[in-house]
């Protein structure tokens, strides 16, 4: 199935009006007097949650505390027009599920539970001190503050110079900020000739889902299979094995794709040569390439910096770890993938938690505190079409902002019930964002 004109124009918002409830479109510049954007509240004594990033949590937390308390104002912001997935998007580059399964419109659930939808603004800027937020579209005041705008990536661990950045963005994308990155990684999937395809995997635990770089190998190296394409997958990874499901990914390259996949582990990537298209490791020397997405370190999303919440020298903000609220600022949330926690950083996680924070922000305004709920991290990883492993947890706090895994359940056996289960896991959790 290749990428044909009419998935472009869903993709780059061609099919979707944009939701707004402003008129005008003026250029915005930053300043201490800026137009305030007059959206109504319920009452004129309504408390006002802004939240910014309509992805897995933000949508989450938008559409639950309007349930809550009706009479609350949400104003949910987004720089899209449209909801791309990257939960079950590696199913999508090798076409087993179609563009309409990752897709969805933001309108709908904004006109079902009354929520304020702003599509197409992006978020300049936020004065905690005046409780504001500054958009391209006009200020926007707050009583609470929720930031859930994912991840943004940390190429100068590997990179040095703001050109080869910008050539690794646009030769090797990630694939882990939708959409236009999928889109690119799929044309390469779909014409790669013969050769190595290249994937990273960032050192840590703090990068966006941590089985997806691994289900992502996976798969491609099936459709190379499938295809009879005279290339290979090498997964070069600064782990010693993958952190979660290994002996199902062991056993998918061992079985499903032998001879199309290449593991390095504990690799010690120490610098990307783009132009050259070559990774230089400790483990290994220096490892070519022919094509392949270069997933670099993560860090928290730009207004969370922004907003006065990271530390120098540090990439994420810090939070209450129970609360999330922002260390001496409990107006201010950070949740979803952008957090500090070391919880997954996965779809399942984000809306977990996102529930939660919702259930804090509706007490908080009612003056009232509720027990600490720790997120569960359900994640279903395909090795092949009808063939999936899962992992089933939640969270045991310990203090001091450590936590361990607790009641861990997973099946590293692929089976097709696993995989009928992974796409019902998805339906379910599309209806609970959207529904």
């Amino acid at each position: 199935m290749k990428i044909d004109r009419r998935d472009f124009l869903k993709l780059s918002g061609g099919s979707v009006v944009a939701a707004s409830l402003l008129s005008g479109g003026a250029s915005f510049t930053f300043a201490k007097k800026v137009e305030e954007l007059n959206l109504p509240k319920p009452s004129r004594n309504s408390p006002r949650v802004v939240v910014v990033g309509a992805g897995w949590s933000g949508l989450t937390v938008a559409k639950y505390i309007k349930m809550g308390n009706p009479n609350v104002d949400v104003v949910l912001i987004d720089k899209r027009h449209e909801f791309f997935s990257c939960p079950v998007s590696n199913l999508w580059l090798v076409d087993l599920v179609n563009l309409e399964f990752l897709m969805h419109d933001f309108l709908t659930p904004a006109a079902r539970h009354g929520y304020h939808i702003l599509t197409g603004t992006s978020v300049i800027d936020v004065d905690r001190n005046a409780r504001k937020v500054y958009t391209d579209k006009g200020a926007i005041g707050y009583d609470y503050l929720v930031l859930a705008p994912g991840i943004d990536y940390y190429y100068e661990a590997w990179i040095k110079d703001p050109k080869d950045i910008e050539l690794a963005q646009v030769r090797y994308p990630a694939g882990f900020i939708p959409a236009s990155e999928h889109i690119r990684i799929k044309q390469k999937i779909q014409n790669f000739e013969k050769g190595v395809f290249v994937l990273t995997v960032p050192p840590g635990l703090d990068y966006r889902c941590l089985p997806a770089p691994y289900e992502r190998a996976t798969l491609i190296a099936w459709y190379f299979k499938k295809n009879k394409i005279n290339g290979k997958v090498v997964l070069v990874d600064n782990h010693p094995d993958p952190p979660v499901k290994a002996k199902g990914f062991h056993y998918a390259w061992d079985n499903i794709v032998k001879d199309y996949v290449e593991y390095y582990p504990n690799a010690g990537i120490k610098s990307v040569d783009v132009a050259g298209r070559k990774i230089s490791t400790e483990a290994y020397g220096d490892i070519s390439f022919d094509d392949g997405a270069i997933y670099p370190i993560c860090r928290a999303g730009d207004i969370v910096f922004k907003a006065g919440l990271v530390k120098k020298g540090e990439r994420w903000p810090d939070i209450d770890p129970l609360k999330y609220h922002a260390v001496g600022d409990e107006r201010v949330y950070v949740i979803g993938d952008s957090r500090n926690q070391p919880f997954s950083k996965s779809g399942n996680t984000a809306n977990t938690e996102a529930h939660y924070v919702a259930k804090l922000i509706l007490a908080k305004i009612a003056g009232k505190d509720i027990a600490y709920e720790p997120p569960r991290t359900l994640c279903y990883s395909a090795v092949a079409p009808d063939e999936a492993i899962w992992i089933d947890l939640t969270y045991k706090y310990l203090g001091g902002g450590k936590f361990e895994f607790a009641n861990v359940k997973l099946d590293e056996q692929p089976k097709e019930s696993n995989y009928k289960a992974y796409i019902e896991w998805a339906k379910g959790l599309y209806r609970d964002m959207f529904a």
